[in-house]
């Protein structure tokens, strides 16, 4: 049976994450997670060019857009945004 997100299989995708840090201010701190979308039984997994996967919460799914040509996007042609919670920390690769 196919699936609504089967147009995503194989398009380069990023993982917006987003975490409010300071919610008087609206400030938000952002990371990315970029790689391309499998699909397996009904879930999105998104898996970067090392072998890592993050698979999309269910929240994230109906939040699923084309990209803007942000730059914070790159070349990704999907995106979606999914909110992290206050006691985890974003970490920078670099």
């Amino acid at each position: 049976m196919p699936s609504r997100f089967d147009y995503l299989d194989g398009c380069k995708f990023c993982v917006v994450f987003v975490k409010v840090t300071d919610p008087v201010r609206e400030r938000v701190a952002l990371q990315c997670f970029r790689g391309r979308v499998s699909l397996e039984r009904g879930r999105i997994n998104v898996v970067d060019v090392n072998g890592g996967v993050f698979t999309l919460p269910g929240t994230a799914m109906n939040n699923i857009l084309p990209s803007d040509g942000s730059s914070i996007l790159k070349d990704a042609e999907y995106y979606c945004l999914v909110k992290v919670d206050d006691s985890i920390d974003l970490v920078s690769m670099n």
